[in-house]
């Protein structure tokens, strides 16, 4: 480092090293001198990439969630050497598609979709042996395409990850090709059918080897088609058992997706502030992990309830900044028509209340705004309650948690459940779920998700 050899950096999960491109051009001269060294080198280099992956894996349904994303996120360069070294590689494909199909939850959790799919159909066509790794990268592909813009892919390549997993007896990639299918379903407007293939495998309950992501979004796609088909307090039914799976395992992905679904559930019920602090907490969530196409429906979401409350200028705003998110993914919304028919309501009703001059200042001020500043005003903007509308079951002014209470509150918002509450502070469980009890009752609340939710409305 005095001689400026090494760089030191501050990075996430600790101090990082880099070297200056002629410094690291140099030293590839150097190991290219001897035959095999460089491959060696690169070999090893890969092989750790693929052992954080698949740490980083096993533990993404917990917390800790966002450090994970900042890690890999910070390790791009890193990755894309150890993919683009296997896949040039004579005898190093399968494990290039082992790392491509391991990395799904990078890929579709925190915007990198086209990226991942660019590896993965290179990998697929380099490794065409039926094994394991490409049933994997079948479902992902499959997912990926999906994602953008191409369901008649997606559904191709997930029905052949589904023949292939199950001639190789692998259930959990069988279960896997299942949701993907589901799904496409889902967003592609056959609702019957979609509620049918979710009712199966949430009963059916998770298989061997199943990524409890997975067993967790089985859940939260049958609670949008049941919120989708006016069946709300099912809807809300469904979303709580998967809230108690997020919360024994700390989990914040999977729950930003169960808050979504309850805001949609209380807009069925048309309970406009419940379904508000939903939504808010799911955008707050889904940012930490730079969730693309998770942020573009919340934002569609909120922009819709925000109409309904009265706040059509608000609403024209977010409108514009979710029209934006979506031209990274698919400006049509994959062509679903609920998807499409709800941003249609949203932006006639802001016209018509506004003005088409008014909502295209509006429109246009939100699609120029920033991704954090987007967010940023999505959570701080109060919408104008309607006429009618229930008062939030809190009132901040005359609430006094004491600090204990506040501690546990925080811990609830980090997405913590009542043992890891206790670990951290040094108490009984029993204590904890004590702390948590009063404050729900202090704050007038049903459920952990909205002291999550006011923990960070006072942020």
């Amino acid at each position: 480092m005095d001689k400026s050899v090494l760089c030191r950096e501050p990075g996430p999960g600790g101090v990082r090293y880099r070297m200056l491109d002629t410094l690291r051009q140099y030293g590839l001269e150097r190991l290219r001198r001897t035959v095999g060294e460089e491959e060696a080198v690169r070999r090893r280099q890969r092989d750790r990439m693929l052992r954080r992956v698949e740490d980083c894996e096993r533990g993404w349904f917990g917390p800790g969630q966002p450090e994970t994303v900042a890690r890999l996120r910070a390790d791009r360069d890193n990755l894309r050497a150890a993919l683009d070294f296997s896949l040039s590689t004579p005898g190093e494909e399968r494990a290039g598609l082992r790392l491509a199909g391991t990395l799904w939850f990078y890929w579709h959790a925190c915007g990198a979709p086209r990226e991942g799919l660019y590896w993965l159909d290179r990998a697929l066509a380099a490794s065409p042996e039926p094994t394991r790794e490409r049933a994997r990268g079948l479902w992902v592909a499959g997912l990926l395409a999906a994602a953008t813009q191409d369901f008649p892919r997606g559904h191709r390549q997930a029905t052949d990850a589904l023949a292939l997993a199950r001639a190789l007896g692998d259930t959990a990639e069988a279960a896997h090709a299942e949701y993907v299918i589901g799904v496409i379903r889902l967003f592609g407007d056959d609702l019957p059918g979609a509620l049918r293939h979710f009712e199966t495998t949430v009963a059916r309950g998770p298989v061997p080897g199943q990524h409890l992501s997975l067993v967790g979004l089985d859940q939260v796609e049958l609670a949008c088609a049941l919120g989708f088909l006016g069946e709300a307090d099912r809807a809300v039914e469904v979303c709580e058992q998967a809230l108690r799976l997020c919360e024994r395992h700390g989990e914040q992905w999977v729950r930003s997706y169960v808050l979504r679904i309850l805001a949609l559930a209380h807009t069925v019920r048309r309970d406009w502030p419940r379904a508000e602090r939903h939504a808010r907490e799911a955008l707050r969530l889904k940012h930490a992990v730079h969730d693309i196409i998770g942020i573009a429906l919340t934002l569609d979401l909120l922009a819709s309830i925000a109409g309904e409350r009265g706040a059509h200028q608000h609403a024209a705003l977010l409108m514009g900044g979710a029209d934006r998110v979506w031209a990274d993914i698919d400006t049509g919304r994959w062509g679903a028509h609920t998807l499409n028919s709800v941003r249609r309501d949203s932006e006639e009703r802001a016209c018509g209340a506004l003005g088409r001059d008014a909502f295209e200042r509006a429109h246009r001020r939100g699609g120029g705004l920033g991704l954090a500043e987007l967010v940023g005003q999505a959570l701080q903007e109060p919408a104008r309650p309607r006429p009618g509308d229930s008062p939030a079951p809190h009132d901040d002014t005359t609430v006094r948690l004491t600090r204990r209470e506040s501690e546990v509150a925080r811990l609830v918002a980090e997405g913590l459940a009542n043992q890891q509450i206790a670990d951290r502070l040094v108490i009984a469980r029993r204590t904890a779920e004590g702390h948590v009890e009063r404050i729900l009752s202090k704050l007038g609340f049903s459920n952990r998700s909205q002291i999550a939710a006011w923990v960070t409305a006072r942020r």
